[in-house]
C-alpha cells in the first residue's frame, strides 16, 4: 500500500478519535469497572471455578451424552457460569462494557455512513441491530 498524505491525515484523525474515546466517561467507567472485578477476590474465585468446570465441560463435549458425567458436568457448568454472571460487580462491568461498545458502534456507523449509506457495518451485538442495510443481510 502506498501511503499518501491523505492516508496519514486519516490515521491522525483516527488517533485523535482514539484519544477522545480514552478521555470519555464511558471509557473511564469501563476501565474502573474492569479494575474492580480484576481486584475482587470473590469474582476471581467465581471465574476460576467456572474455568475449571469449563475444562471438564470441553472434555465431556468430545463424547456428548455418552460420557458418564454428562448431565452432572452440564448442570455444574451452567450453575457456575450463572454464579459468575450474576455477581453484582460482573453485571455492572458488562453494562459498562456494553455502553462502551455502543459508543464505538455509533462512531463506526457515523464514519461508514459519511462515505455511503450502503457501506456495511458490523456492530457489537447482532441481537440488538436496529437498522438493516439495503441488501437485507442485517449487518448495519
Amino acid at each position: 500500500m502506498l501511503y499518501t498524505e491523505e492516508i496519514f491525515e486519516c490515521i491522525e484523525s483516527a488517533e485523535h478519535i482514539n484519544t477522545m474515546l480514552k478521555h470519555s466517561n464511558a471509557y473511564h467507567e469501563y476501565r474502573d469497572s474492569y479494575i474492580e472485578i480484576a481486584q475482587n477476590e470473590d469474582v476471581q474465585q467465581l471465574k476460576r471455578d467456572f474455568l475449571k468446570i469449563k475444562m471438564q465441560y470441553e472434555e465431556v463435549q468430545r463424547f456428548g451424552r455418552y460420557h458418564p458425567d454428562y448431565t452432572k458436568i452440564m448442570m455444574e457448568t451452567r450453575k457456575r457460569k450463572k454464579a459468575y454472571d450474576m455477581h453484582p460487580d460482573v453485571i455492572l462491568f458488562k453494562q459498562k462494557e456494553t455502553h462502551l461498545q455502543q459508543l464505538l458502534d455509533e462512531i463506526i456507523t457515523i464514519v461508514a455512513h459519511a462515505i455511503s449509506n450502503e457501506v456495511k457495518v458490523e456492530r457489537g451485538n447482532p441481537f440488538f441491530v436496529d437498522h438493516i442495510c439495503s441488501s437485507g443481510c442485517g449487518c448495519s
